[in-house]
């Protein structure tokens, strides 16, 4: 994956000058383009779910809350690609991907389960690397691309929980759960490997949840390594372009 971002994501950057040392970061104004990509549809749905969840936690329309609008992330993440030539393929496992999440309301089958989560991770890779690509070959730099970069930063995040859930069902004792306990139910789950995934991916690290199996803790290093890398280098060299650019117009408008 780390791969991927460097060839099809990192080089539209250099060919702006971004990596390539020049004294100057100034963007190339002649073949701007209007960005078509809304993002921040995708980037409402997910900060309603992070603040809704907690108002309605410990009840019945918790679950349901949360699914829903789940379905609506899954929904607005396929909605802010559908510019990309993969997008048909992108409705497709959205579809399924929906569908395997509803299962849980008619079966309690645990390979139904493992099954739908990586449906969902194969929808979410897909997805973010679709969301990088196209913010990172707009070549006008607005509010909206700073968003699209965060979306992806938060799938991530997203991507990993998945994982991490499923990894605790194949081998349930990949993760200490401390003070927390081990979780009864899915739902307890899932919310403890979102807080897991997060806090590594930002690299906070209280310990709350420790990763116990060789395969738990690889992956916990491969989030930290692919978050701080994404932050360093594309979400930084995003900012940057976003700021020279305001400031190369400021000084056009002034002229």
């Amino acid at each position: 994956m780390t791969l991927l971002f460097q060839k099809d994501i990192f080089s539209p950057l250099m060919m702006r000058g971004v990596f390539d040392g020049n004294a100057t970061m100034k963007p190339d104004h002649a073949h701007h383009r209007d960005g078509s990509n809304h993002f921040s549809i995708l980037l409402t749905f997910f900060l309603v779910q992070l603040l809704s969840t907690p108002i309605f936690e410990g009840s019945m329309a918790a679950g349901y809350a949360g699914d829903t609008l789940f379905y609506l992330l899954i929904a607005a993440a396929a909605y802010s690609v559908r510019k990309s030539r993969f997008f048909k393929l992108t409705i497709v496992l959205g579809a399924c991907t929906i569908l395997g999440e509803s299962s849980s309301y008619f079966t309690d089958s645990k390979n139904i389960l493992i099954a739908s989560n990586f449906i969902s991770c194969t929808y979410l890779g897909l997805v973010t690397f679709l969301i990088a690509s196209a913010v990172a070959r707009q070549q006008k730099i607005n509010a909206d691309s700073i968003m699209g970069g965060l979306c992806v930063y938060i799938l991530l995040g997203i991507f990993w929980t998945i994982l991490f859930v499923n990894i605790e069902l194949l081998n349930p004792g990949s993760f200490n759960f401390g003070v927390h306990g081990q979780p009864q139910d899915m739902v307890t789950l899932y919310k403890l490997m979102f807080f897991y995934s997060y806090v590594t991916l930002l690299t906070i690290g209280y310990g709350e949840v420790v990763a116990l199996s060789g395969m738990a803790q690889t992956l916990t290093i491969l989030e930290g390594i692919i978050g701080q890398f994404y932050l360093i280098f594309f979400m930084a060299s995003l900012v940057g372009l976003y700021v020279s650019e305001r400031q190369f117009r400021r000084f056009d408008n002034r002229k």
